[in-house]
């Protein structure tokens, strides 16, 4: 499930179930294994925020911390 805004995703995600990511290697890491995120918004100082269901992450984030970034 894709959401418009964060306070859309909220309604369906707590806090424990969410991880936002900022550093763009590793967002183009997670599209490249096909992990797509839930919302995609401006952070601070206009970076982008990936935003992604915990659950979906777990096999692609330990290859990431595997190799070598």
């Amino acid at each position: 499930m894709r959401f418009k805004s964060y306070e859309e995703m909220k309604k369906h995600y707590s806090d424990d179930d969410i991880c936002t990511l900022c550093n763009i290697k590793q967002i183009v890491f997670y599209a490249k294994n096909r992990v797509q995120p839930l919302l995609l918004d401006e952070g601070w100082d206009g970076k982008l925020l990936a935003i992604y269901d915990i659950q979906e992450t777990k096999n692609v984030w330990e290859i990431w911390k595997s190799q070598k970034h």
